[in-house]
C-alpha cells in the first residue's frame, strides 16, 4: 500500500528529516513517495528530476527491481529461488542466478572477514532460542553447543565456473543480513539507469543509499530513548553513500524474566548483550550493512579492526550502558548547528507523483491513553 505523508514513515532506528540538500540547476525538483510492506517495513524514495515522468519512471523501475530481488532471495516466499534451492537435495550442483551465486559468496567472504561473527546459519541459533521463549525456558548447554557444532559446518559450496551452488548441510541458512542492503543498492542504480534523474534517495526500513547529485539529511536515533519524537544522537549529511543500522534495542524476547535479543552470535549460539545498536556509513551498501550487523556482535577492539579493512567506512556504536563508539571521521559526516539546517538550495517536496488516494483502502489508528 502506498502511503502518501512522509510523516507516516515508521523507521527503525535512522530516519531522514526534510530538508534534502539539493545543488542549484533549473527545474529541478524533489518527488517524494512512501510504500508500507515492503521487505516486511517501510519504504522511502527521494528522486530528484526536471519532471513528474522521469521520477515516476525512476520510481517503477526500483520497485521492479526489489520485487524481483525478493522473489531471489526471500526466505519467507516459498517460491523464491533461496527457498526453492534450500529444497535441493544435498551434494547435488545447483545452477543458481547471478545474484543468489553472488549473495551466497558475499556470506562466505564475511564469515572469513568477521572470524565467525556473520553467519547464514545463524538461523540455527535463532530458532533455538524463539524455541526457547515460547516456552519460557532458556535453551540448555548441550542444546547452544548442539547448535554452535551445526553452525561450525560447510553448508554449501560454490562453483564459479559452472554457476553453481551445492547444499552440504541441512541447516537453516537466512540471507537476512545484509540483503537488505544489497537490494536497495541496486534497486537505486536500477532508477538511474532507466530514466533521467539527477539523484535518488532509497530508504528501506532505515537502511538506505543515496545516489546521484544531492545531499540528504539523515537522523541517528538514540536507542536508549522513551519517545520516538525524542531528540537524536546525531544529524548527518550523507551523498553518495549507504547508511545501515543494526540493533537489539527493540526486537528480542523476555525469557523467564530476563531479556534476550534477537541477534545471536553464531560463535556462542548466545544471544548478544554489550551493544545495543550500530549505524554504519559506507560507499557500498552491502559493507555497510554487513558491518551493522557485526558490530552487534564482535566486542569493540574487534569491530574497529573490521571496520578498518572497509576503505571510507565510518560508524557509530553504542553501548548497552549508553557509552557511545565513533569511528575517527564520524564528526565530518555531522551537519553543523543541525537545529539550523545549512540547505543553500532548498526545494519543497513535490508530491504531484502521488496516485489518488484508492477509496477501497482504510487507515484505521488505535491508541490508548492510560
Amino acid at each position: 500500500m502506498k502511503i502518501f505523508a512522509t510523516a507516516l514513515s515508521a523507521l527503525l532506528l535512522i530516519g531522514t528529516f526534510p530538508n534534502t540538500e539539493i545543488p542549484h540547476k533549473a527545474k529541478q525538483r524533489l518527488f517524494v513517495s512512501n510504500y508500507e510492506n515492503v521487505l516486511g517495513t517501510s519504504l522511502e524514495f527521494k528522486i530528484t528530476s526536471e519532471t513528474e515522468a522521469q521520477a515516476e519512471k525512476a520510481e517503477m523501475a526500483a520497485l521492479a527491481e526489489i520485487e524481483r530481488l525478493s522473489a531471489v532471495f526471500s526466505a519467507y516466499d516459498a517460491n523464491s529461488e533461496f527457498s526453492h534451492w534450500m529444497k535441493q537435495d544435498l551434494n547435488r550442483p545447483v545452477k543458481v542466478s547471478a545474484e543468489l551465486f553472488d549473495m551466497l559468496s558475499l556470506f562466505e567472504r564475511w564469515k572469513t572477514k568477521s572470524n565467525g561473527a556473520l553467519d547464514a546459519s545463524a538461523a540455527v541459533a535463532g530458532k533455538l532460542w524463539n524455541d526457547a521463549a515460547k516456552k519460557q525456558q532458556v535453551p540448555t548447554t548441550r542444546e547452544i553447543n548442539e547448535a554452535v557444532a551445526t553452525m561450525g559446518k560447510i553448508h554449501y559450496q560454490l562453483d564459479s565456473a559452472n554457476g553453481t551452488a551445492t547444499r552440504l548441510s541441512n541447516a537453516p541458512l537466512v540471507m537476512n543480513t545484509f540483503a537488505k542492503s544489497y537490494i536497495i543498492n541496486l534497486a537505486a542504480d536500477a532508477a538511474m539507469a532507466a530514466s533521467d534523474v539527477s539523484a535518488i534517495v532509497v530508504n528501506i526500513g532505515g537502511d538506505l543509499v543515496v545516489k546521484g547529485n544531492v545531499k540528504d539529511p539523515v537522523n541517528v536515533t538514540n536507542p536508549l530513548a522513551n519517545a520516538e519524537n525524542d531528540a537524536p544522537l546525531a544529524h548527518l549529511l550523507i551523498e553518495n553513500k549507504a547508511v545501515a543500522t543494526s540493533g537489539n534495542y527493540r526486537r528480542g524476547a523476555n525469557i523467564a524474566g530476563k531479556w534476550y535479543s534477537h541477534i545471536v552470535d553464531p560463535r556462542t549460539g548466545k544471544p548478544v548483550e554489550g551493544v545495543i545498536s550500530a549505524s554504519v556509513v559506507a560507499p557500498n551498501a552491502t559493507d555497510a550493512g554487513a558491518l551493522a550487523t557485526a558490530f552487534n556482535v564482535l566486542n569493540l577492539t574487534e569491530s574497529k579492526a573490521l571496520a578498518a579493512t572497509i576503505t571510507d567506512a565510518e560508524y557509530l556504536i553504542v553501548t548497552k550502558d549508553g557509552k557511545r563508539i565513533e569511528s575517527q571521521g564520524w564528526s565530518k559526516l555531522i551537519v553543523p548547528n543541525s537545529n539550523l539546517p545549512v540547505v543553500e538550495h532548498h526545494t519543497i517536496p513535490n508530491y504531484a507523483a502521488e496516485k489518488p488516494w484508492d477509496a477501497k483502502h482504510e487507515l484505521v489508528i488505535d491508541f490508548e491513553l492510560k
